[in-house]
């Protein structure tokens, strides 16, 4: 992602040879000298040379203070003095001499605002009565002196002001005493003893008057930071708790750019220990952008920097981290706080080297150790062991002939990943399983226990170490270990989490299949790598299972090559939509392409090529260059060739396929290949889908109850305009900082429509075809309870949800527009009747956690809308969006649509669905593959052809 925040720096040589500048301020002879020429008089000179101190000292209170005071005292500069002072106050809010100051600067400036809220954040401060008419005498004669150069209404105004703080004391600083000080007095000992969450219950009731505006922020955000700093250092296991609380006050408006700062410093080490490279890309998106308009250091801005570049590493982004490192050249070269300059050596070594320019990279790792030395760091406790590993890694990484020494009694997950790679990258496939294995079974109790993001940036490196797993346990020939390493993937879920099922065996998996049923596992074993499109297949019927290499660079290569320039137009597009840099491998001809790999993202855009010749109308117009049947049906035969073909001899003759997906496979409807036979794949057998057998087995073990009632239908919403503007987005940290606000609405179960406001500055287009949709099954299905119009509203659908009414249903059937949003997932949804401003606390727009978090029990739900089965790629969960989100709730089975339906093809397909399904009394994918061949035959094709996949194959079932 470009960064456009960098325009303050200039260059300087990465391999300059620095001082040592020592971690104690006190030591540093500049600093030392900074307090001579202030105690002499000489403020100007003392302001340059303390001014240069703040690269290194970024946080350092008492500096600012002392730079303030010796630059107010310039000719002219009364309003940056302040602004230091300023600067110390918001580093440590609950410091006498810094409040005073403050106040009294804001005097000095005549910021009466400023000094209001100054006054009344020091009426908290706990002062004996002799200290407190200390302060009040302080305060009062920094007034009287300044009081000359205000007008009469600011002189009285200020009066009052110090008139209110007076009055206001008692009462805050005994608030202070009772119920803050307990968490602000509290040792480092009793901190680390009693832990976070002891704390964090007794801030409760503190954030509640906080967010009242009935306690300072600022005191709150001093008391969570030293919480956090406290637990980190002598428990960073412990710290993990904070960082939804850390989060919430990064994203808080109230919140100052100094502590900000602060607050990030410690969140960011709290989320790179627990893996969560997500949540540090977007924190430092926002800081890259908001540092460079208040910062004085280039070190702070540097510290974000460092944990972007190693966010993107760890995600092995190679080619991003690249792009990165060559910006960020110039601030790194003024870099002077040393902890900052050896982490940026490591980073920025580690960028060139992966993202392809190897010798710079050993030639950074090389300095990075030169200038730990130079700077008599080699004691130091992170740096001087991680600098000469990283070097040696490199090192390695240049020549693979070596090995880094490690033993198998190691307990370091990363360490055993590591060493099992370096072992199957020379093809010793035997010996790199048991690394693998113990790293697997090391990392699987913690990936249990985490929640939320912090779960979804462990699965990442989970499913990394499974999927080099299962490539050695195939290549050293032991298959027998292969299925319970794949189902332990794939049962990974949430779905599984919350129906309490576990991963199921392969005896148990294969009982529940019935005799024409086979069950085909892809399973990417490049993650992690550089490459994609490589899986393990396996295919399961009752009483055989058979595993194979299934490698998409074989008759897709061709296509890809191809049909090159159209992939660049589609990459082009996806990366102005995510606000990035568009990258993807160019070939001109099958000959530079060769036996090569996709690279990373290359194989998703042939999917997103295949996806656009299925539906070449997406977006509302038809795109010419995508309306070639014939090459259509070419891509079609090519997918079959790959994934399928060779796998068919294990499951010829069956009648039934459920296909367990893995990454952008999930996007793809399989049913749709074409085999050389020139039939669809649906044509002869029945293609479900299902997340796991895990899932298959729980949902077949389920007891269906005795509905009262055949179908809940909803449909003919209306849709306004959102009253609110919504938010400005200029870069992407705007973006960054909605999710923040978007996650925080979700967790106090607040409106978004200031967030779908920002994306939907029009009314959404009314669908006549979901109002005819639903009364034609009214028609259809006896038993079928409507909603339309304006009972067509999230509010009704969660009222049932409440009653526990939608237990009485056996399908439910919602009709109305869908997306999976591109830029904040969690914004993704299905929309209800939608009003300008929200009712009873609803925006209109059902979220995919408001779905997960529901419980229906229907044997079927079906959302008729666009896209409905699209959604988040998370390693090891599937596809997060609204489909999970239905099963999540308690649905038996789903139907769901891959991209935007055509509204007569819909209508078509809904009713002869729900006839099959209730008037011949078909099993739900039985039906819908019979509707699907009478699609394809012609039989619906008198007004539009419907043979085309277009109309047909967006359909997608999952379920028992």
């Amino acid at each position: 992602m470009r960064i456009l925040v960098l325009w303050l720096f200039f260059g300087a040589s990465l391999w300059a040879q620095q001082q040592a500048v020592p971690v104690d301020i006190n030591r540093n002879q500049n600093f030392q000298k900074f307090n001579a020429l202030k105690k002499a008089g000489n403020n100007l000179e003392a302001f340059k040379l303390g001014y240069e101190l703040l690269d290194a000292y970024y946080t350092h209170t008492d500096l600012y203070f002392d730079l303030g005071l010796a630059r107010a005292a310039l000719p002219n500069a009364p309003q940056e003095g302040a602004a230091m002072v300023q600067k110390a106050y918001d580093l440590e809010p609950i410091y006498d001499r810094l409040a005073q100051a403050a106040i009294s600067y804001a005097f000095y400036t005549k910021d009466l605002a400023r000094a209001k809220q100054l006054l009344w954040e020091y009426s908290f401060y706990p002062r004996p009565p002799e200290d407190f008419t200390a302060a009040m005498n302080y305060l009062t004669g920094s007034l009287e002196y300044y009081k000359s150069s205000f007008t009469a209404d600011q002189a009285n105004t200020a009066q009052q002001l110090l008139n209110m703080h007076r009055s206001e004391a008692t009462q805050n600083m005994k608030y202070f005493w009772e119920h803050f000080n307990p968490v602000y007095s509290a040792s480092p000992e009793e901190m680390v003893q009693k832990g976070p969450a002891h704390y964090l219950n007794l801030l409760a009731p503190v954030k509640k008057q906080m967010q009242a505006g009935a306690f300072p922020v600022s005191y709150y955000n001093q008391s969570l930071e030293t919480l956090a700093t406290r637990t980190f250092w002598n428990n960073w296991k412990q710290a993990a708790i904070l960082i939804p609380e850390l989060k919430e006050q990064f994203s808080n408006v109230r919140t100052t750019p100094m502590m900000k700062l602060k607050i990030y410093d410690i969140l960011s080490k709290i989320n790179e220990v627990n893996r969560n490279y997500e949540d540090n890309l977007s924190l430092a998106t926002i800081m890259l952008d908001e540092l460079p308009k208040y910062s004085y250091s280039n070190s702070a801005i540097m510290l974000a920097a460092n944990n972007y570049l190693f966010s993107l590493i760890q995600r092995e982004q190679f080619k991003e981290a690249y792009a990165f490192a060559k910006q960020v050249e110039s601030l790194f070269g003024k870099v002077t706080q040393p902890e900052v300059k050896m982490n940026g050596y490591y980073n920025l070594s580690r960028a060139y080297a992966y993202g392809g320019d190897k010798v710079k990279g050993i030639q950074l790792a090389e300095a990075g150790v030169a200038y730990m030395k130079n700077t008599g760091n080699e004691s130091h406790p992170q740096f001087g062991k991680t600098l000469p590993e990283n070097l040696q890694a490199l090192n390695v990484f240049q020549d693979k002939s070596t090995l880094v020494e490690t033993y198998l009694n190691s307990n370091d997950v990363i360490e055993l990943y590591d060493y099992g790679q370096q072992l199957g990258m020379q093809k010793k496939y035997a010996e790199a399983v048991p690394f693998y294995e113990k790293a697997f079974q090391l990392y699987k109790p913690k990936v249990k226990a985490a929640t939320g993001s912090e779960r979804s940036n462990l699965l990442d490196l989970y499913t990394k170490i499974g999927g080099n797993l299962i490539a050695c346990l195939f290549e050293s020939k032991q298959t027998d270990k292969i299925f319970s390493v794949m189902e332990e993937l794939k049962a990974n879920g949430l779905l599984t989490s919350k129906s309490g099922a576990t991963p199921v065996s392969l005896p148990a998996l294969q009982k529940s299949l019935k005799p024409d049923e086979a069950l085909i596992y892809y399973s990417d074993v490049m993650r992690g790598n550089t490459h994609e499109g490589v899986y393990m297949a396996a295919v399961i019927t009752n009483n055989t299972i058979n595993y194979r290499y299934v490698n998409a660079a074989g008759a897709l290569m061709r296509v890809y090559v191809d049909r090159n320039a159209d992939i660049g137009e589609i990459e082009k597009k996806m990366a102005q939509r995510e606000l990035r840099q568009p990258h993807y491998t160019v070939y001109r001809n099958l000959e530079e392409a060769g036996y090569n790999q996709y690279k990373k993202g290359d194989f998703v855009l042939l999917a997103e090529l295949y996806r656009s010749f299925l539906n070449p109308s997406e977006g509302g117009e038809v795109q010419q260059q995508f309306t070639d049947s014939a090459y259509r049906d070419y891509i079609a035969g090519a997918f079959y060739t790959d994934l399928v073909s060779r796998l068919e001899p294990w499951f010829e003759g069956k009648k039934r396929l459920y296909i367990s997906a893995d990454g952008i496979l999930n996007f793809l409807p399989f049913e749709s290949f074409k085999n050389p036979l020139n039939r669809y794949l649906v044509e002869d057998y029945e293609i479900g889908y299902v997340p796991s057998g895990s899932l298959l087995v729980d949902l077949r073990k389920r007891t269906a109850p005795a509905y009262e009632k055949n179908v809940l239908a909803f449909g003919d919403a209306k849709y306004e305009k959102y009253a609110s503007a919504g938010r400005e987005l200029k870069s992407g940290a705007d973006i960054k900082r909605l999710e923040l606000d978007v996650e925080k609405s979700l967790q106090l179960n607040e409106p978004l429509d200031y967030a779908f406001a920002t994306f939907s500055k029009e009314a959404m287009k009314y669908l006549k075809g979901a109002k005819a949709e639903v009364l034609a099954i009214n028609e259809l299905v006896p038993k079928t309870d409507l909603f339309l119009d304006t009972q067509m509203t999230e509010n009704q659908f969660k009222k049932l949800h409440a009653t526990g009414a939608l237990h009485t249903y056996k399908t439910i059937h919602l009709s109305s527009h869908a997306s999976v949003h591109p830029y904040v997932f969690d914004l993704s949804g299905i929309a209800f009747s939608v009003y300008a401003n929200p009712r009873e606390g609803e925006d209109g727009i059902l979220t995919v956690a408001e779905m997960g978090a529901l419980d229906i029990e229907t044997d079927f739900m079906f959302l008729s809308a666009c896209q409905t089965g699209l959604g988040k790629l998370v390693p090891g969960e599937g596809v997060q969006g609204l489909n999970q989100a239905m099963l999540m709730a308690g649905a038996n089975s789903t139907l769901t649509t891959l991209w935007s339906v055509n509204d007569y093809g819909t209508m078509i397909y809904t009713t002869q669905l729900y006839n099959k399904i209730f008037n011949e009394n078909k099993e739900y994918l039985t039906a819908s593959t019979e509707v699907k061949r009478a699609f394809i035959r012609g039989d619906f094709s008198k007004q539009l052809d419907l043979s085309h996949p277009q109309f047909w194959a967006p359909f997608i079932y999952t379920g028992k």
